[in-house]
């Protein structure tokens, strides 16, 4: 795979809890214009990893590059490039909606006229307009997800990290947000995202990589992992013994 199509590389990255090992020798590339499905059980290692990639843990040993640049080296520069919502969401109650994503884009030093344009279109995509003036602590927890995902689309990030992107979503909100996923990916936005709701993943991923105890398993298109592990969904791959 060239350089200069990568988004995102890590190099046999590893991260200890003192006895546990939670990451091991992690080889993970992330192609622009691609979205990515990381999968695996609870405890797998998917959050601490992307919480190397997005600065947050230190690794204990190996690389990261976000378009050839380090997380930890050039925290600033990396910040600008990427855009993450976390599984656990961290916000301000007290602001309304569209104050958080002002807030968000004025902290970035996004443009006000690029941000009001932004704000228009995701606001109106997910469904959010009539809400933007509510506070956040009168959000649902879809609503909050889908607001933590306007934040992290503000500043107009070429890598997306995405940690359980649809929970607490209806049937209509998931649909929205699979189709501005797919919008961001034929601009040229890596996305790369974690899920368990795993009909979404086989639907809109380019590829899948399956992690286990902290290594990669497995790693290609749904269509070939099913094939290679003779299954005929990922519900299967994940209950068959033999795979697990």
């Amino acid at each position: 795979m060239g350089y200069e199509m990568l988004a995102l590389e890590t190099i046999k990255l590893n991260r200890t809890f003192g006895d546990l090992h939670a990451v091991k020798d992690l080889n993970l590339q992330v192609k622009k214009g691609e979205i990515f499905g990381f999968l695996g059980p609870n405890g797998a290692g998917k959050s601490t990893s992307l919480k190397m990639i997005t600065g947050l843990l230190k690794p204990c040993s190996g690389q990261i590059k976000v378009f050839g640049q380090c997380p930890l080296k050039d925290s600033v520069e990396v910040k600008h490039l990427m855009g993450v919502v976390a599984e656990e969401l961290q916000m301000y109650d007290r602001l309304t909606g569209i104050e958080f994503v002002e807030f968000s884009a004025r902290m970035f030093g996004v443009e006000k006229y690029i941000y009001e344009s932004r704000i228009q279109k995701y606001f109106s995509m997910l469904d959010l307009e009539t809400r933007k003036d509510s506070f956040i602590m009168d959000y649902s927890t879809g609503m909050k997800k889908k607001l933590s995902l306007i934040v992290a689309l503000i500043h107009g990030p070429r890598l997306l990290l995405l940690d359980e992107p649809f929970t607490g979503m209806d049937a209509l909100s998931v649909i929205r947000v699979k189709e501005l996923l797919n919008e961001l990916k034929n601009e040229g936005v890596a996305i790369l995202f974690s899920s368990h709701i795993l009909e979404i993943v086989e639907k809109i991923c380019d590829r899948i990589g399956i992690i286990q105890d902290g290594e990669l398993q497995a790693v290609g298109t749904s269509k070939d992992l099913l094939k290679e592990y003779e299954v005929s969904s990922l519900d299967e791959f994940f209950t068959k013994e033999k795979v697990l």
